[in-house]
């Protein structure tokens, strides 16, 4: 299979930590070295680095891992090719990126979904051989469905019009992924995912940071989320948290003007 790791963060911040303990885990201490992605996000723009070669042995990964570029929203996928003819190919590569509403959206998948052959997307096709990119081609044809563009509604609403494409995925499958569009990372725990929140307050600026992940990196009090979580991070904080069958709960989020106006001298919780 393969693991998945993603940050929300209130202020622009750091995911090298985070990354150089992920790294060993692309082949290293773990099977999963069929390739590796990360994207980080600048506003509604992802850059998007990947390669179809270990993430362990990696100088292009070292390279990104040491950059420093900071980010609100960075997710990265670590891959083990699954069935193993889907292999080391780029257009096999997490994360895959499409554009919807003038905003570049981004997913990374860990799990399979046998059977989602039955479901042909529409306004959005795949490049490669992935059961994952085809997952994320269908869940953008259910985000566009909607009277408003996805961006144009709130961030819960975005979420909710996945649910019922999940539910009919769920049975039989392992739908773990990790989507976002520049503004909210929404992550589906289907089996398995953890989650740290981290807050740093330095010079004034209060900084909150949330890692997911598929194993806990550290040690460091990781929560696991409860299987079929949908939960949608925003700034740092979880905006919404629902079951994908269940009652959707929402969390107060906020922004300080004056905090944001100091997002470039922010040291980060990383």
């Amino acid at each position: 299979m393969c693991e998945l790791l993603a940050m929300s963060a209130r202020h622009p911040t750091l995911l090298d930590t985070s990354l150089g303990l992920f790294q060993p885990r692309g082949g290293a201490v773990g099977p999963h070295a069929d390739g590796w992605g990360v994207a980080f996000y600048e506003d509604w723009a992802p850059l998007v680095v990947k390669e179809p070669a270990p993430a362990h042995a990696s100088p292009l990964l070292r390279f990104i891992q040491g950059y420093g570029h900071r980010s609100r929203i960075a997710l990265s996928q670590i891959r083990q090719a699954n069935p193993a003819a889907h292999g080391r190919r780029l257009a096999n590569t997490h994360p895959f990126k499409r554009e919807l509403g003038g905003r570049c959206w981004v997913f990374a998948h860990n799990g399979k979904i046998p059977g989602i052959e039955r479901y042909q997307p529409q306004g959005f096709q795949p490049l490669g051989e992935t059961d994952s990119e085809r997952a994320f081609c269908l869940l953008l044809d259910e985000l566009a469905r909607g009277r408003a563009s996805p961006t144009a509604v709130g961030v819960g609403e975005r979420a909710e019009r996945l649910r019922p494409l999940i539910n009919a995925l769920n049975p039989g499958s392992e739908l773990n992924f990790l989507l976002s569009d520049g503004e909210a990372l929404i992550v589906h725990a289907h089996t398995r995912m953890h989650l740290l929140e981290r807050t740093c307050q330095e010079g004034g600026c209060h900084q909150r940071v949330v890692l997911v992940a598929t194993q806990p990196l550290s040690e460091e009090p990781w929560v696991e989320l409860q299987p079929n979580t949908l939960l949608v991070l925003r700034e740092g904080e979880r905006a919404v948290e629902m079951h994908t069958e269940g009652e959707a709960t929402w969390f107060s989020t906020r922004t300080d003007p004056e905090n944001t106006q100091r997002e470039e001298q922010v040291s980060p919780c990383e």
